[in-house]
């Protein structure tokens, strides 16, 4: 089963960025994100979304 929520790190594998840039685009709203704790969760369905362009502006 592939997984659906991810990592900084992960997120940033996945998107080919730095994790320093990720974390950056999450806190400034460019990447759709969700804050836990100290770190930050990316839903892959929103990353894809966000790469083909369609989806939904953050916080929506």
């Amino acid at each position: 089963m592939e997984k659906e929520i991810l990592t900084t790190t992960e997120t940033a594998e996945f998107l080919s960025l730095s994790e320093i840039t990720v974390r950056n685009y999450a806190r400034r709203g460019i990447l759709p994100a969700r804050k836990a704790g100290k770190g930050w969760r990316f839903y892959k369905p929103d990353l894809v979304a966000w790469v083909r362009g369609t989806a939904a502006p953050v916080g929506e």
